[in-house]
């Protein structure tokens, strides 16, 4: 079975305070950003990886905006679910910007990344925006990738919101390229189910989008 769950930001106790801990093996957790386990490879971080490398199930996420952007580029490339992601452990992927994965007879389109909203809680926040924001070349690539498949896809896995379903949830939200670049896929794009993570709240506002942080979803 495959599962959706929200930003983890590294905190190891997730997997054991959440539904996760039902999982099993062949199971797949797909995390909607902000993984947060690879950001500084100290002890702690690497005993935590460790420990997450010996669950049965696979893990994988797309980027969120709190992510060590260098530190990911160095993760080698792998083939997995017929696509190519960055192999952290055996059990453990980081979803390409712009990719769609085939998981249990399933296509999911995954585009990871954002804009950080909170500059004064990250310092340098202009420098991590231009890793953390997917690039021209990203979004072209995952529009190639959609035409490849016809504009339709099962589940679509971001971090960021479309701009209309963001404003949908906080009236007041800033909206960036990235939220208008998912408004024309919203628009443009059939599909079935789509998971998004970066407004820290569980909602569902359709048969079709929902908002998730701390649920654990699965995937019919």
């Amino acid at each position: 079975m495959v599962y959706i769950t929200g930003d983890i930001h590294a905190d190891i106790k997730d997997f054991e305070s959440r539904s996760i801990n039902k999982l099993k093996k062949g199971d797949v957790l797909i995390i909607t950003g902000d993984f947060g386990f690879i950001w500084d490879n100290s002890k702690t971080e690497l005993k935590n990886i460790k420990k997450l490398s010996k669950k049965k199930f696979t893990i994988l996420f797309v980027e969120g905006v709190h992510e060590n952007f260098e530190l990911l580029e160095q993760y080698e490339e792998a083939e997995i679910f017929l696509s190519k992601a960055k192999k952290i452990a055996d059990n453990i992927y980081c979803l390409n910007r712009g990719e769609i994965y085939t998981i249990e007879n399933k296509t999911y389109f995954c585009l990871g990344g954002g804009e950080v909203e909170d500059p004064i809680e990250n310092s340098g926040s202009d420098l991590l925006n231009q890793k953390s924001m997917p690039t021209d070349e990203q979004l072209q690539y995952a529009v190639d990738n959609l035409q490849k498949a016809n504009k339709k896809v099962d589940i679509i896995i971001t971090h960021e919101a479309p701009a209309s379903v963001k404003r949908l949830i906080r009236r007041d939200s800033n909206v960036n390229d990235i939220n208008m670049f998912l408004d024309t896929l919203l628009h443009n794009v059939r599909y079935k189910k789509w998971y998004f993570g970066s407004l820290h709240t569980d909602r569902v506002l359709s048969e079709q989008l929902c908002c998730v942080w701390q649920d654990v979803i699965k995937v019919d």
